[in-house]
């Protein structure tokens, strides 16, 4: 059965996300700036320290989502924070709106309704500690191949994205291992692994994106970002949890993949 409270919750928590990650590439200018500090420089400070704000409120209705919600459910309206970030991107940042993106922003809302709808409850969610320490190691080859390797400006933004994403997707992770094994329970949180791998991939996801910005503009970098966001939690959520997805919920994962690499392309 649908928890469309749970989905309302995931809902608001994307869109926050997206609104955090645009105020605060309006402001990042303040990061390296030289000179003195006019109002240009407090204004662009204050809208960056808005959206870090924002960004990260996104966590209490993300943790109430996943409360009901599998990863990969969750996960999946990242596809809608992407549809949020192009319009938005319009309007705040001044970047350029394609007629195409209409077309797949309806497919990602078809795409994450095909996957709702064909979820299967779990009567009991148990966590495998070895698969998620593991997965948790992917983000931290993938920096270290990256620190190793003479790469172009243009590709090294798009791997900061990447493994800003695979961090988000971990974050996700993280939260529902804390809610599935202590619930709401925020006091047994500190004595729990879960909890400081939160942290860690909170401040990686962070740092990976800041630097990713100053390397790209928002429209490369961002649905790269969401993209891992969508694609990583799937592969933890049937390692870590033990969950399967029904054909068509696979299907529909590749539609958003697809939806979102061509908002990529396009822009």
């Amino acid at each position: 059965m649908i928890s469309w409270y749970s989905l309302f919750f995931a809902l608001i928590a994307y869109t926050l996300l997206s609104c955090g990650f645009v105020l605060m590439k309006k402001g990042i200018s303040w990061i390296g700036h030289k000179g003195k500090k006019d109002r240009i420089y407090y204004r662009n400070l204050f809208t960056w320290i808005g959206g870090f704000i924002v960004l990260n409120s996104y966590i209490i209705p993300n943790a109430i989502a996943l409360k009901n919600l599998e990863p990969h459910i969750v996960s999946s309206f990242a596809a809608w924070g992407v549809v949020v970030l192009v319009f938005l991107s319009k309007a705040v940042l001044k970047e350029q709106l394609f007629r195409s993106d209409y077309i797949y922003t309806m497919l990602i809302f078809i795409s994450i309704t095909l996957l709702n709808l064909y979820e299967q409850p779990k009567d009991q969610i148990t966590v495998n500690s070895t698969a998620f320490v593991v997965l948790s190691l992917f983000p931290l080859l993938v920096m270290a191949f990256m620190l190793t390797k003479w790469i172009s400006k243009k590709l090294k933004a798009i791997l900061f994205a990447g493994i800003s994403g695979l961090s988000t997707g971990m974050i996700i992770v993280s939260i529902k291992a804390l809610v599935t094994l202590s619930g709401f329970r925020i006091g047994s949180y500190f004595s729990s692994l879960y909890f400081y791998v939160y942290l860690f991939f909170s401040l990686a996801a962070f740092v990976t994106l800041q630097i990713s910005y100053k390397l790209g503009p928002m429209m490369r970098v961002g649905p790269v970002q969401y993209g891992a966001a969508i694609v990583y939690p799937v592969l933890c959520s049937y390692s870590v949890f033990g969950n399967k997805l029904t054909f068509i919920q696979i299907a529909s994962l590749f539609l958003l993949i697809f939806g979102t690499i061509r908002i990529l392309k396009k822009h």
